[in-house]
């Protein structure tokens, strides 16, 4: 069969695609090399005048990706080892798969944990050996949109709440350059800064986003949030020899 003709612009954004894939792993590399020979891209174009900083996901994940995904179209569960984040051993346990998503340079999944009998995120970094059951399970009913829609960064668990903040007047362009998050509202205020609501699932996540925005920043609500600000800013200060 005849190869199909690739014009410059589709050439151009199968390049950008594989640079900015390319730091998943090997694997994806290789994989992408082989579809560009097929696709006969027989000079693609030179990037050295784009400059992008792709995320560098950790080693040794892509090996995860394939038997994840035909796991998951196959309705198929898995015996999974994990050594979750903080814990001294790792776990062997049931899961059923049901997606897979990418946030902040790491690749998740999220499945129905047997030992828990309810729905985890994992990482797949924290994956020790994972194996596919020749055992089937019912799709949930769960659509992975409407999960991350609340979620901010990869923390998806947690009653939903909302979270009110207000930003100095000088961080105000760089706040209001984006949108953070699907539920972003935000209102200026008198004195020049903005304050910005977002309704997401649980405080973790966006507690780490806050803190890189200090000291221009305030937790307004909820008040838990506001007194754990307060409690790890005093952390800080102990760390650097200073008093609160």
């Amino acid at each position: 069969m005849k190869k199909p003709n690739i014009s410059l612009e589709e050439a151009l954004a199968f390049s950008l695609a594989r640079k900015m894939l390319g730091s998943f792993g090997p694997g994806m590399e290789k994989s992408l090399g082989s579809i560009e020979q097929k696709l006969a891209v027989a000079h693609p174009p030179d990037l050295k005048h784009i400059v992008l900083s792709p995320e560098t996901v950790p080693t040794g994940t892509e090996q995860y990706l394939a038997p994840i995904h035909r796991a998951i179209i196959n309705f198929q569960k898995m015996e999974l080892t994990y050594k979750a984040f903080g814990a001294k051993k790792a776990t062997v346990n049931m899961v059923d798969p049901y997606y897979l998503f990418f946030r902040n340079g790491i690749w998740y999944f999220r499945g129905f944990y047997h030992a828990d009998k309810a729905v985890r995120t994992f990482a797949l970094d924290r994956i020790v050996s994972l194996s596919i059951q020749d055992r089937h399970f019912v799709p949930a009913h769960l659509t992975a949109e409407e999960e991350l829609s609340g979620a901010f960064g990869a923390f998806i668990d947690g009653e939903p709440v909302d979270v009110v903040l207000r930003f100095d007047e000088v961080y105000k362009p760089l706040i209001l350059r984006k949108t953070w998050h699907a539920s972003q509202q935000a209102r200026e205020l008198a004195d020049g800064g903005v304050e910005v609501t977002f309704r997401v699932n649980g405080i973790l996540g966006i507690r780490n986003w806050i803190y890189q925005w200090m000291p221009h920043v305030e937790v307004v609500e909820p008040r838990e949030m506001r007194d754990i600000f307060c409690d790890d800013l005093g952390s800080a200060l102990k760390k650097h020899g200073k008093k609160s």
